[in-house]
């Protein structure tokens, strides 16, 4: 028998569930290489879709049922095949249709059973044996996982690293499965975004506040005062990782000097992105005016930087993360910046605090996404 993913597409097609596994598996461990996570980001995407396996589930794409429960089943193999080092992995592929749920003493993770559905929902298959044996006889291999991000043995007072590394896990999840999702839907695979390039962003950033001192009418005083916050700046950047502050005055040039040490430190620890949080939306618009201007000859410019926040006209709601759009579609810029907010898919990304804080303390999935 041949099991699917998805109903048809746009153009007629079906998506084989072997093929949208191992998509989301391959991508999901492409995002976490980044943090050292691949292999268990490839496990979480070949169990998500366990219970696609189940004859309900059939059903459901054929519109005989509804209400199926898909995941259940792909989150208790990663704790029975996996133990302790699959409780991550359980977290993320339970979460990523019904949001990231607690790891406590406390919380249904103890109660998933292969067999018993999520609340209102009813479980896709009887019989968890028989959803393995399909998934093995369609030519899905679960590999060893022989550790984990999670640590259960950190201490309490790093419990909070500890979650934050499965909501690394669990955004690289979300974010392949809505793009291979969206990939198969549309028949049409997004473009990656532009490179940050620190290095060619570093030289145009400094030839503009060159460009800006030269042309202005400032006090010699005031002048000496940016030039050296520029230069403290520069070479705060160029020092290993950790947490800086910067205190000036209004007038010195600030949001620039920020910007060159982002840029050196991305040049010197090879990052791949910048991401501004701002408070005030006044700031961030006035930020991101200055900051097209300085990169207005960067290739693909309109990808470059992301101005995310409720004002711009995008926004992520519900649990599946749907995009709010215009009524006819008909501003390609708009839309462009819809899809890079949903995961933060630029290199230089400005936003609000409440933006940043929903990936960090959110349970959905559309929050969470753009975590990693």
């Amino acid at each position: 028998m041949n099991y699917f993913a998805h109903s048809e597409n746009s153009v007629g097609r079906r998506e084989p569930l072997r093929h949208h596994l191992e998509a989301v598996s391959q991508h999901a461990a492409s995002l976490a290489t980044s943090f050292g996570a691949a292999d268990e980001a490839r496990v979480i995407g070949l169990l998500h879709d366990l219970g696609k396996y189940g004859d309900l589930f059939v059903k459901r794409l054929q519109g005989r049922e509804h209400g199926i429960d898909h995941w259940s089943a792909g989150a208790w193999e990663a704790l029975v095949r996996y133990r302790l080092n699959g409780v991550a992995a359980a977290l993320a592929i339970q979460g990523h249709h019904i949001g990231l749920q607690k790891a406590g003493c406390d919380n249904d993770l103890h109660d998933i059973n292969p067999e018993k559905a999520a609340p209102n929902r009813r479980a896709s298959h009887p019989n968890h044996a028989e959803l393995l044996e399909r998934l093995t006889i369609d030519g899905v291999a679960l590999p060893p996982l022989t550790d984990s991000l999670f640590d259960y043995k950190r201490r309490y007072d790093q419990f909070a690293a500890a979650m934050l590394d499965v909501r690394m896990l669990f955004s690289t999840l979300v974010d392949a499965d809505f793009l291979e999702t969206e990939a198969h839907f549309t028949a049409v695979r997004r473009d990656p975004p532009p490179s940050l390039n620190p290095g060619v962003a570093l030289e145009m950033l400094l030839r503009h506040i060159q460009h800006l001192a030269q042309n202005a009418n400032a006090n010699p005083d005031v002048q000496n005062m940016r030039a050296d916050l520029l230069d403290a700046c520069r070479r705060a950047g160029r020092r290993e990782q950790g947490l800086f502050t910067l205190t000036a005055p209004t007038g010195t040039g600030k949001t620039l000097s920020m910007l060159a040490f982002a840029l050196e430190h991305a040049l010197k620890h090879e990052l791949r992105r910048v991401v501004m949080v701002i408070p005030y939306l006044s700031i961030i618009e006035q930020t991101t005016r200055v900051l097209r201007d300085v990169f207005r000859d960067m290739p693909d410019p309109n990808r470059y930087i992301l101005e995310h926040h409720s004002m711009t006209g995008i926004r992520n709601d519900g649990l599946r993360g749907s995009v709010i759009t215009d009524e006819d579609n008909s501003n390609e810029a708009l839309r462009e910046a819809r899809h890079l907010a949903e995961n933060w898919d630029a290199p230089l990304v400005v936003t609000t605090s409440v933006q940043f804080l929903e990936s960090l303390f959110a349970n959905r999935p559309a929050a969470c996404r753009k975590l990693h």
